[in-house]
């Protein structure tokens, strides 16, 4: 029944982000912006449990005025409005008495690692670079899981702390995956990208990838839920879905700029 569930929800959100990103820059920014306000959502309710206190209100307006600002062609305009809204949250909050420093702190870490990332998806321009993201992150994922499955007896010290579970063979597959998708994606699609590039990019981009596994993971571990949210049948949040591929983002976008 979970299998089933865990299918169906990958299924559903899968469709929504082909058809988002398939329409065109408009679509995908409208998506994306949606996404990210869910996402601040789920980010603060999480923090919440650790005593952080949030004006949600403040970072969903700066949330929607970098989404904006990432869909305009300018491309000034996005690392403006990031400058500008730590100004507007800075300049807000510490007015207010009952907040703290790190109130202030994690009201900006929060509109980096989703507006801040997430805006940078939606100023990609060539949407080939899109799709290389989208399997760069769940093509990863997917065979990480796996390749540990089937042959990971070797977990990774370093991470035991936050991921008991992650293996070094599973790390590696998901490596080896990706830069082997993002090579048939290229051939097929005939897209003429150089394949060094392709490789370079894709591997970094796969270890990345885990990072940000691990610190969506490292997250709720320190704020003690098990997901960030339940819109998706059988995964949980938007950040539990996303966390990898935002945390990559900028690194596809740079790829399609040089």
């Amino acid at each position: 029944m979970n299998l089933i569930k865990r299918t169906l929800g990958g299924a559903i959100i899968l469709s929504i982000l082909i058809a988002i990103t398939y329409f065109g820059k408009f679509s995908l920014a409208i998506g994306f912006t949606i996404f990210s306000l869910m996402a601040i959502k789920e980010l603060t309710d999480a923090f919440s449990k650790v005593n952080f206190k949030f004006n949600k209100i403040l970072l969903y307006i700066c949330d929607i005025l970098i989404m904006a600002s990432s869909f305009c062609e300018q491309s000034d305009f996005f690392s403006i409005s990031l400058s500008l809204s730590f100004a507007i949250i800075a300049g807000i909050l510490i007015f207010d008495e009952h907040r703290n420093l790190g109130d202030i702190l994690a009201h900006i870490f929060i509109l980096i690692y989703v507006a801040g990332l997430m805006g940078t998806i939606v100023k990609t321009k060539d949407v080939k670079f899109l799709w290389m993201l989208y399997i760069t992150a769940w093509g990863s994922d997917t065979f990480a899981y796996l390749t540990g499955s089937l042959i990971g007896k070797r977990k990774i010290e370093s991470v035991r702390h936050i991921s008991p579970n992650k293996t070094l063979a599973g790390s590696i597959g998901g490596v080896v995956a990706a830069v082997v998708l993002n090579l048939i994606y290229n051939h097929f699609a005939v897209l003429d990208l150089n394949t060094s590039l392709i490789v370079i990019f894709s591997a970094f981009g796969a270890i990345l990838s885990q990072i940000g596994d691990l610190v969506a993971s490292y997250i709720k571990r320190k704020t003690g839920i098990k997901d960030f949210g339940n819109i998706i049948p059988g995964h949980g949040g938007i950040m539990d879905r996303f966390d990898s591929m935002i945390f990559i983002a900028p690194l596809f976008y740079l790829f399609s700029v040089l």
